[in-house]
Order: structure tokens, then sequence, then C-alpha cells
């Protein structure tokens, strides 16, 4: 088998069998085999209803759904699981690039990458949409030093051993080029352009805010810092030492040169409070070194493209 589509159904939309039927188009016309697998996750009656419409693709078609809503990455491994393809096609509930799009990224990794991330040009969605994104992609290029423009859509076409050699969890998966990279496989970025986007428009939840900034700072933290936690939290636990240490020397030269009491400033209390959190960061630093080097050691943190 070529090519294995994952669909991760997240949200049921009336056209989602054209979309099917698209996409089916789009690996037909290409000659190499194919198989569409559709991962509903907590869609309901939704997707059995769309699969009276795709009778005629019952050979290309694979359905799996799952009872209550769970996480992207476990979508994704369990459509793994139940592939046979050597290329993995991974996408959301609806078409988010063109047909035309879809073919110039196959092509690309046919060139020799291993992980292909389109950069969708000519948006379509509106325009505060588009600065949100914008402001997303900016800072997670900037903290994490890649060169990916457009993280935010959901096609990423991959060889398999990509994400059977990396590990994502929760709805880490926009990330995926981003670990992939960390592991040594080739990552590219494709332009293509932008067919429709759904979903809310204007400002989210509050709550999703503070779920994609944590999910930055978890990448961010696992691609720099998963073998080495102590050099991180011995930065955190010095600065905080640092500024503990600051305020002390300050209220005992008020105490010496001016005279003022020590026992009822709460600036003491302060330093104490910074001063015993700098330790304690240290510490857990120091805790998470240990277990690094005693249950992390064997895990593989790099890919051998081939032995010469």
């Amino acid at each position: 088998m070529k090519y294995s589509i994952i669909v991760l159904l997240e949200d049921p939309h009336a056209d989602f069998s054209q979309f099917v039927k698209n996409l089916h188009d789009v690996f037909a016309t290409r000659g190499d085999s194919f198989e569409i697998l559709i991962m509903a996750n907590g869609t309901g009656g939704f997707l059995r209803n769309q699969l009276t419409k795709l009778q005629g693709f019952n050979h290309a078609i694979k359905a799996f759904e799952f009872n209550t809503k769970t996480t992207q990455a476990v979508c994704l491994q369990a459509g793994l699981k139940e592939s046979s393809g050597e290329t993995i096609v991974a996408c959301g509930s609806y078409q988010q690039i063109t047909n035309d799009s879809f073919n110039q990224l196959l092509d690309a990794l046919d060139e020799g990458a291993d992980i292909i991330s389109p950069w969708r040009q000519g948006r379509v969605d509106p325009g505060f949409n588009q600065f949100q994104s914008k402001i997303f992609n900016t800072f997670v290029r900037r903290l994490l030093k890649t060169n990916l423009h457009d993280l935010s859509c959901t096609v990423k076409i991959f060889r398999k051993e990509v994400l059977e050699d990396t590990n994502i969890y929760g709805n880490m998966y926009r990330f995926l080029p981003i670990v992939a990279a960390q592991k040594g496989f080739k990552t590219k970025e494709i332009k293509c352009q932008h067919f429709q986007e759904r979903g809310e428009t204007g400002f989210y939840a509050l709550s999703d805010y503070v779920t994609r900034l944590i999910d930055i700072f978890t990448i961010f933290f696992n691609t720099r810092f998963i073998k080495k936690p102590l050099r991180f939290f011995s930065s955190v636990g010095l600065g905080s030492l640092l500024i503990g240490l600051f305020i002390t020397f300050y209220v005992f030269v008020e105490k010496f040169f001016m005279g003022h009491p020590v026992g009822d400033r709460p600036a003491l209390l302060l330093a104490i409070f910074f001063i015993v959190l700098g330790v304690q960061a240290a510490s857990v630093g120091l805790l998470g070194e240990i277990i690094t080097f005693t249950q992390g050691r064997h895990k593989k943190e790099y890919t051998i493209e081939k032995k010469i």
C-alpha cells in the first residue's frame, strides 16, 4: 500500500462526504494504491449517516468511531495502527487546501523529505483569525527556532516511520513537524492554495488560549530540555535565588545604614520566599535529571537515514 489517508473527524460538517470523495479522486488519479481511514472522534451517529453517501467507495474506506471524545494524538496513533500505507496523509474534518495542493505536497515528499507541512496562501478565513494565526506561528517560530509558518493547518504528510519513532500526545499533532525535525527527520514546508476554513471566528474561549500556550511551552521544554531538566530548573532556581538574595541585601542595608527595623518587614518574607523557591526549583531539576538518567538513557533520540 502506497498511501494511507487518516481523516481526523472531530466536528460534523454537512459536506464531509464530498470531502472524502475529493480525497478519493485525488489519490485515484495518481495511480498508486491507497486507503482512507476515517477516525470519528466522539461525533455520535454522524459518521454512520455519512457512510451511506459513500457506498460506492467501500473498497477504499475504513471507518472507526470513538464513543467518547479523545485527543488528536490517540486518534492518529489508532489510525496508524490500522494503516497499511508507506506514506501517511493526515487531515482534519474538512478540506483546507485545494486538490492540486494535495498533489504538490505528495510530489514534494517523493523528492526526499520525510514530513511535509503546508503553508497556506491566499487565506480565505476572516482577517482576525488570520491575525491570531500569524501571532501564534510567529511566537512558535521565535521560541522554538523553527522556519515553519503555518502549524495551524491540519494537513500533514509524512512517512510512516516518522510517527512510529516520534512520541506525540494530547493535542500536540500540530507540532509534529517540529518534534520530527528534533529527531532528525527532514521537514519541508510547501506553499499551497487555501481552500476553505471552518470553526469559530473572532475570539476563542479563554481556556483555548491557555491550553495553546501550555502546549507551546510543553514543546519548548520537550525539544530543548527533556534530556537535561537540571539545566532548565537550575536556571529558574538561580534566578529566583538571586532575587531573594538581592532583596535580603537591600533589607539589611536599610537596617544597618538607615536604622529601619527588620522583623516586621514584608520584604524579608518575600526574600525568604524567593530563596526557598529557588532551592526547590533546583531540587526538582536534580530529581528530573536522576529520573532521566535512570529511565530515559535508552530512549532513542535520533534516526539513521542509511548505513554506508
